[in-house]
Formats: C-alpha cells, sequence, structure tokens
C-alpha cells in the first residue's frame, strides 16, 4: 500500500513570505486523512508548523500518519524551513506518541511542556 499526499488547495501565500496548504492523505488512491501544514505566522517562514494531522479511524495504527507526517516534513525542508512544530493537547497520547517517535521535542525549553506531554514540540530540519 503507498501513503501519499495530495494537496486539496492551491499554495496559499501570505504577508512576509507565509505559506499555508491542505494536503489529503490517500493510500492507493483513497483518501483517508488530512494534513494542514503551514509556516509559523509567529516564528516566521523559516518554521513550519503542522497544525492539523487527522487519519480516520479505520485507517489507524498501519503508519498513515507516519508517513503523512514525514511527507509534511519533506514539504516543510522544500518550503526552506528550518524547524517545524505541533502543538498537541494532552489527551492526544497517539499525537504525542507519534511526534516523540519522530523527534519531536519540547520547543527549544525543557520546561515548555506540560506535566501531561502537551503544549509546543519542536523537530529541526536541518
Amino acid at each position: 500500500m503507498t501513503t501519499t499526499l495530495r494537496p486539496v488547495e492551491p499554495l496559499q501565500r501570505g504577508e512576509g513570505g507565509a505559506l499555508s496548504r491542505r494536503y489529503q492523505v490517500c493510500v492507493n488512491g483513497r483518501p483517508v486523512g488530512l494534513v494542514h501544514l503551514a509556516t509559523d505566522p509567529e516564528r516566521g517562514p523559516g518554521v513550519a508548523q503542522v497544525r492539523e494531522l487527522r487519519i480516520q479511524e479505520a485507517d489507524r495504527h498501519r503508519g498513515r500518519g507516519t508517513v503523512a507526517a514525514l511527507a509534511a516534513e519533506e514539504i516543510a525542508r522544500d518550503w526552506g524551513c528550518g524547524a517545524i512544530t505541533v502543538t498537541l493537547p494532552g489527551d492526544a497520547t497517539p499525537g504525542l506518541r507519534l511526534a516523540r517517535a519522530l523527534g519531536y521535542l519540547p520547543g527549544g525549553d525543557p520546561e515548555a511542556a506540560g506535566a501531561d506531554g502537551s503544549g509546543p514540540l519542536e523537530k529541526s530540519l536541518r
């Protein structure tokens, strides 16, 4: 099975070089989820954000989210970003596990994450 990202909108360009785009997560062409990737409005176009990553319940636990997250990182690199962030609520246990497994850490400040592991997580793309 091949998991890919398919753009569902044109690349959105904003002030100061801001970029944003939504993608379908597809398995053999069948939509199974979505990813919304954008540059960070506060930190500028050199830092990307995964604003949303969802996989349909029936397609979870098969590596779809992992492939989608890694593909989003590649897109962010193509945009010229040197880092990527994600912010997750404390009850998003699968998302927190995935982010940590992919190397996302509390953004430059070990105290930044909440006691439950929630908060902004960041990964260098260099």
